[in-house]
């Protein structure tokens, strides 16, 4: 999908047709004649403005156009193998990110340079960081530059997920079933965020409808489901839920012993930084008056063990839940407020709790303080209940403006690079030339040759007709040049086609052309004066229908 954004982004600047999206055109063309595939050089058509073909522009477009679709197919592949997908950011976020872009495109419009003129060298190119930084290397290293940014950015791509892939421990996190204790209420299945628990027949002979198998292949271990599970079936390995429940309680009985009442704050160890956010002293800090106990996350907590701690004398229980979108649990970390306000299934009872309160606070790490006056807040009895963190109208005004002027820098600053064009500013003659060789006929067989092969091969030719090859005699003020250009194809019975290109210096020179197809034919010549300018082409062409054309 990546490389569809940067292909449409390449197209379009080509569409555009200024200097940059001349040199985008003529580097493509020489990136496609390096595939031995194609009967004459891409790159003649781009010679002139005389032989740019407007279908290819037609070709362009179409794909221009049509390459976004199957962003949208690759989309909907991706979320399609990603469970609960958020689709879009919060309405705030939207509304920055669409600002950001519609100021940056009227403020900073899309950069335009000079009309293309295939005659004319630019000097200097406007490109965008990402969408033309292979133009660099083609530039100066012709097709096998391109060639090279393609391989070499495919090769980073592919390589990039294995060095920052999270390197998991051995199959010992994941969550483990009790079937024991399943008693198939399918809760454990609504709840996981990863979809990787799913109901399978019975297996103990048990009259339930089913029972709940764990894809080891698909958990990360959150601990979601351990919340989920009244029974204390679902639990896990690293982790167990009785045994480390009982440790909890013990470890806050004995603490009751050193006080007259508890509080007890349960963080999750999956918020940014966890375990070690400042260490345990940090969130005695933050917390204080507390005791801090950490679990894997805030929807391992279960209602139950709530109601426990609440009904053994505890104050107070505040359970700290991470506050990103992109929480280690996902969507998981919000079930233990909806469980406790008895919105969701396993229910908390008031009842049994006692008089002991309950909070769930969401916890931002760019706002600690927020944390420490809710919980210094609920220890007061001012707050009770789910916890959100509330931000100030005129603060989230600020940073929109503020994201949306970064995004609009971000955005402008590189698609206005203002660069040097590596080739050289020098003249230069161009010979386009595609020219037929005179017809070389197989060579008459010889009896003698014939009569010492096998029966089976006698009376064949060992060789085809050809094009015998074309010389081209090319003369800059009396220096005379020579080249031999065989026909194109396996058997080189096509064209001889190809582009010369010789620096000139600036001024008047006299050129003489002479293009020798063999074998008697008489040679074909132009001769006359050709005016080199700085920074500009000599085009000199021959084509068999057109004859010589000089530009």
């Amino acid at each position: 999908m990546l490389a569809l954004v940067w292909f449409i982004g390449w197209t379009g600047y080509w569409l555009v047709w200024d200097q940059p999206a001349q040199q985008v055109a003529v580097t493509s063309m020489r990136l496609l004649d390096g595939l031995p595939i194609f009967g004459e050089p891409l790159a003649r058509l781009y010679v002139s403005d005389r032989t740019v073909p407007s279908l290819l522009f037609f070709v362009v477009f179409f794909l221009h156009m049509l390459l976004p679709l199957g962003i949208a197919v690759g989309l909907v592949v991706h979320l399609m193998r990603v469970s609960r997908a958020r689709l879009l950011p919060n309405r705030a976020l939207s509304l920055a990110l669409l600002g950001g872009m519609a100021l940056a495109s009227i403020a900073v419009p899309a950069p335009l340079d000079a009309p293309a003129r295939m005659a004319v060298k630019a000097t200097n190119l406007t490109v965008d960081a990402w969408y033309l930084s292979p133009l660099a290397l083609g530039l100066r290293f012709q097709h096998a530059g391109l060639w090279i940014a393609l391989f070499g950015g495919t090769a980073l791509g592919a390589v990039v997920p294995w060095l920052l892939g999270r390197r998991r421990p051995a199959p010992s996190f994941q969550a483990t079933i009790d079937q024991s204790r399943c008693r198939a209420c399918t809760q454990c299945v609504q709840d996981c965020p990863f979809d990787a628990i799913t109901m399978v027949a019975r297996t103990d002979g048990k009259h339930r409808p089913g029972q709940a198998e764990v894809d080891p292949a698909r958990c990360v271990g959150c601990g979601v489901c351990g919340g989920s599970c009244d029974s204390e079936g679902l639990t896990l390995p690293w982790f167990d839920t009785r045994g480390q429940e009982a440790r909890l309680q013990r470890e806050i009985v004995d603490a009751r012993g050193r006080r007259d009442a508890t509080w007890v704050a349960l963080v999750s160890s999956d918020i940014d930084g966890g375990y070690g956010y400042g260490a345990r002293g940090e969130w005695e800090r933050t917390l204080a008056g507390f005791e801090i106990h950490f679990v894997p996350t805030a929807s391992w907590v279960r209602p139950k063990f709530v109601e426990q701690l609440l009904a053994t004398d505890t104050a107070g229980v505040l359970v700290v839940r991470d506050a990103r979108a992109e929480a280690w649990a996902r969507d998981g970390g919000r079930w233990v407020g909806e469980r406790l306000e008895a919105k969701r299934h396993p229910e908390f009872r008031q009842e049994r709790a006692g008089g002991g309160a309950w909070c769930v606070v969401d916890f931002d790490p760019a706002r600690p303080d927020a944390l420490a006056r809710a919980a210094a807040e609920f220890r007061a009895g001012a707050e009770r209940g789910v916890l959100r963190p509330r931000r100030s109208r005129v603060m989230a005004a600020v940073a929109g403006v503020g994201l949306a002027a970064l995004i609009g820098a971000a955005t402008v600053a590189p698609s206005h690079l203002r660069v040097t064009n590596p080739a050289s500013p020098a003249p230069e003659l161009v010979l386009s030339f595609k020219a037929l060789g005179a017809m070389v006929e197989p060579a008459p067989l010889d009896p003698a040759k014939e009569a010492a092969k096998p029966v089976h091969m006698r009376g064949r030719a060992t060789n085809k007709p050809h094009r015998a090859p074309v010389i081209v005699r090319l003369t800059i003020d009396g220096a005379v040049h020579e080249r031999s250009y065989a026909g194109k194809g396996i058997s080189h019975d096509g064209p001889a086609i190809d582009e010369w290109r010789v620096p000139l210096a600036e001024g008047e020179h006299q050129v003489t052309v002479e293009i020798m197809p063999g074998l008697g034919v008489p040679a074909l010549r132009w001769s006359g004066p050709i005016r080199a300018v700085k920074a500009r082409l000599a085009l000199i062409s021959y084509e068999p229908a057109a004859g010589f054309v000089v530009e």
